[in-house]
């Protein structure tokens, strides 16, 4: 019969008996940079381990990104391209996916940007926007949202 043996980096090694190839540990791993091996032994002893395997855990949240234009209660003229500005937020991991919701319908930044060029009409009346920064490991934080009005252009 085989066994297992899973280590990973500053965690106490586990057997696990026969068949089972899954495992989940039960102390929570340390944040950032990790490792792991497994070591399959047979019933005579003989045992092989794989190479020690990178992974990362992140548990935190991104900060929440800061809203700068268009600015709380501001009044923009009808424009077939809106201009949506941000200061970026922290991620420890520092990759962050932005999106941009607008009365509830979510527009995806490319390239993690702080700028969403919104090419579209809105409504002429007072919409709500906020941001949500996303880490890799699916963490998301949301900007507090904000206030502004649509007015038709008077020429």
């Amino acid at each position: 019969m085989t066994s297992y043996v899973v280590e990973w980096s500053g965690g106490t090694p586990v057997t696990l008996a026969g068949t089972v190839t899954r495992y989940t540990p039960t102390t929570n791993l340390p944040e950032g940079a990790n490792s792991w091996r497994v070591t399959a032994c047979d019933a005579s002893a003989q045992c092989t381990s794989s190479g020690w395997a990178p992974f990362s855990v992140d548990v935190q949240a991104p900060t929440a990104p800061f809203l700068m234009a268009p600015s709380p209660g501001e009044i923009v003229w009808e424009n077939p391209l809106y201009i949506f500005e941000w200061v970026n937020a922290y991620d420890d991991q520092h990759f962050v996916q932005y999106t941009v919701v607008i009365d509830d319908q979510q527009y995806e930044v490319p390239d993690s940007g702080e700028v969403l060029y919104l090419e579209q009409f809105l409504d002429y009346a007072e919409h709500t926007w906020f941001v949500r920064a996303c880490d890799l490991a699916g963490n998301c934080t949301d900007s507090p949202s904000q206030t502004f009005t649509v007015r038709p252009y008077i020429r």
